[in-house]
């Protein structure tokens, strides 16, 4: 049995103790309250952003590379902050032929307001968590990207909705990373994992499994399907309609990703220890709903 979060996550039993899964939900779960909290077309992106610019001025390329977003993805979000006169360009102190990015006055001000709302909406969400809960999950979240929390203001540190998407991000990594080495594609698994609770079933029940719409793995059954890990049959109920199951390849397939999923997360342990990776997988939990 799955369970949904209010955010519309699902949560798998298989990966309910996967450190990793567990930090992407809450960072969903995370997410969907700082958008709410913050004004109308601004985001957690552009909180980040005025933070560090707020800190130091900085380069366009160096402000992305420390922030882990693409130079396109930059040149957009820059570019909006700027027509709100939010950041500036001026000419870098280091090298007077390049241009640096700096916090105008007004995007200190907006900086100031998004910060008190944004940790009024993550206190609230945090509840849960109980007294210095949310303290705790902040400081063993940092345990996980180091490097990440030394290089950031110090605001930052606070930032649960921050240290969980880079967390998350940095998680990821290290599980694509476990299943590439064995030959497994990282974005089929959570599919292949519906399914074989579900099967066999129609494209429909799937995909609300899942929590997507139908539409949206269209492509990837059809993928699936020709890589012989999905087997795809007439309903004899309705022949109209296909019904889905794990083929015998996409069984074994599976059941190795799975295996990559546990020496991913003993891995962690490794790190962490038993008992901190424990604690941190009960506060994400808490914090998921």
């Amino acid at each position: 049995m799955t369970v949904t979060d209010s955010a519309g996550a699902l949560i798998e039993p298989r990966l309910a103790a996967h450190t990793g899964y567990l930090a992407r939900l809450a960072f969903l779960r995370l997410n969907e309250a700082d958008l709410a909290a913050l004004p109308a077309g601004r985001s957690p992106r552009d909180l980040a952003i005025l933070g560090v610019l707020a800190d130091r001025p900085l380069s366009q390329a160096a402000l992305g590379q420390l922030l882990d977003v693409n130079r396109t993805v930059m040149i957009s979000v820059i570019d909006g902050l700027e027509g709100a006169e939010l950041v500036r360009r001026e000419r870098d102190a280091a090298d007077r032929r390049r241009y640096a990015l700096a916090v105008t006055t007004g995007g200190r001000a907006a900086l100031s307001s998004m910060r008190a709302s944004v940790e009024a909406a993550e206190t609230a969400l945090a509840a849960p968590l109980g007294a210095g809960g949310r303290d705790r999950l902040n400081a063993l979240l940092g345990r996980i990207v180091p490097d990440v929390t030394a290089e950031l203001p110090e605001a930052f540190a606070g930032w649960t909705g921050h240290l969980a998407d880079r967390a998350a991000q940095r998680l990821r990594a290290r599980r694509e990373e476990s299943l590439r080495g064995l030959g497994l594609e990282p974005r089929c698994v959570r599919m292949l994992m519906t399914l074989e609770s579900a099967q066999p079933c129609t494209q429909e029940r799937l995909a609300a499994g899942m929590g997507v719409t139908a539409p949206t793995i269209v492509q990837a059954i059809d993928d699936y399907h020709s890589a012989g890990l999905i087997l795809r049959d007439r309903n004899p109920a309705d022949r109209r309609e296909h019904v889905l199951r794990l083929s015998p390849r996409g069984d074994d397939y599976l059941a190795q990703a799975l295996a990559a999923e546990d020496g991913a997360q003993r891995d962690l342990a490794g790190g962490l220890g038993r008992a901190g990776t424990a604690e941190l997988n009960a506060l994400l939990t808490a914090l998921i709903g």
